[in-house]
């Protein structure tokens, strides 16, 4: 297959945990690509070193041709609303008309530009829904706030027409099938996923070591420092806990909210017991998550996380850690046997109390998790799914 995909992220700028970069790393195999996405200049205002945490896709980005909307470095938001006037224009050098399928991912405006313009050669277009695009944008810093409820009409608008124009829709899970009024005929559920040959534990004592963190009780979060992370109820529960139990924090990640974080650090007291890496190369991330023995997904309970499957659930869980996460909504319904949930200060403190008592119960949820993960959720078994959605739209 010719395979033209349209994208809110810029896949060189962004780290390739994403499901987008999954995908592509398994389709680049055996099928052409190009790739057309926003100019993510944002990014580099903060602390993703894109280059250093990719530095191991490299050969997936010699298989892939990457267009931009522009090479202006004007606000990624503006690129996505303007580029659905001049979409055919800025992709001139490319024949529209020698692809057999486009795959929107998580688009708005500039997928659907170009879903609208592949119509006229039948060019089918299958619509990945990965988030909450509408609510994300009504919480996004990106956007002052006053126009982030208009934003957010405006993203429910697009989000409708592209369902509309596609031939099919991906979604992680079925609420957010449902959260986005998905038709059901339209409707495929395909989650996210783990490359389980990656992520499995590995060099444990070397990272607790070079940290300094042999002898304590390690929780560790890894993943990008966004808004929608909120480490309040966590940090409030382990400044409690700390008189009684030996407790180290890991954070693994650089973003926007880095800053924040270690001030939040500060204003619990936890300086000598929190350690923040930053970016860290992403064929690192396993020895970290190896590291910790106790990983948490401590998302802000609203719309963008209700309906969320986040990555690094199961990354944690093929590395065979127990996991506390918010209370989202899939994890709660179909992954109880296998995850601690809690929202505020008390329910941390009495997931992490019972998780620190007994060194067996921690094996045990991770080994099952392990299990559950490398049945279910592979990106191998996941993109071949999507592999062979892409190929009947092409009949």
């Amino acid at each position: 297959m010719n395979i033209l995909v349209t994208s809110m992220i810029d896949l060189e700028k962004s780290s390739h945990n994403s499901r987008l970069h999954q995908f592509l790393k398994y389709l680049s195999e055996n099928h052409s690509i190009t790739v057309v996405s926003i100019n993510d200049n944002w990014k580099e205002k903060y602390e993703i070193n894109s280059e250093k945490y990719n530095d191991d896709f490299a050969e997936v980005y010699k298989k892939i041709q990457i267009c931009h909307y522009t090479d202006k470095k004007i606000s990624p938001i503006i690129q996505e609303v303007i580029s659905s006037f001049h979409i055919e224009k800025s992709l001139a050098k490319l024949d529209l008309s020698s692809y057999n399928v486009h795959f929107n991912y998580n688009g708005l405006c500039g997928g659907y530009a170009l879903a609208k313009a592949l119509r006229k050669y039948s060019i089918p277009t299958i619509y990945d829904i990965a988030d909450d695009l509408p609510a994300m944008i009504r919480s996004s810093p990106q956007i002052p706030r006053i126009l982030r409820q208009l934003g957010g009409k405006y993203g429910d608008y697009m989000f409708q027409k592209n369902i509309c124009i596609a031939n099919k829709v991906t979604v992680t899970t079925n609420d957010l099938g449902v959260a986005s009024h998905v038709p059901s005929a339209k409707q495929i559920i395909l989650p996210n996923g783990v490359d389980t040959a990656l992520f499995q534990p590995k060099n444990r004592g070397l990272i607790r070591q070079n940290l300094n963190l042999e002898n304590s009780l390690v929780i560790g979060y890894v993943g990008v420092l966004r808004e929608w992370v909120d480490f309040e109820p966590l940090f409030s529960a382990v400044s409690k806990l700390s008189f009684t139990i030996d407790l180290k924090i890991l954070i693994v990640g650089g973003g926007s909210g880095y800053a924040a974080t270690e001030e939040l650090v500060r204003k619990y007291g936890l300086e000598k017991m929190a350690t923040l890496t930053g970016t860290i190369p992403y064929s690192k991330v396993p020895e970290y998550i190896s590291a910790m023995d106790i990983c948490v997904i401590p998302f802000k309970t609203d719309q963008v996380s209700k309906n969320s499957l986040p990555l690094k659930l199961f990354e944690y869980m093929s590395c065979e850690r127990p996991v506390i996460s918010s209370k989202i909504d899939i994890v709660v319904k179909e992954m109880s046997d296998y995850v601690l949930c809690a929202e505020n200060t008390d329910e941390y403190a009495s997931a992490i109390r019972a998780l620190s008592d007994d060194y067996e119960i921690r094996n045990h949820m991770g080994k099952k998790g392990q299990e559950f993960v490398a049945k279910h959720y592979t990106w191998d078994s996941i993109s071949a799914s999507l592999e062979n959605i892409l190929l009947e739209a092409c009949k």
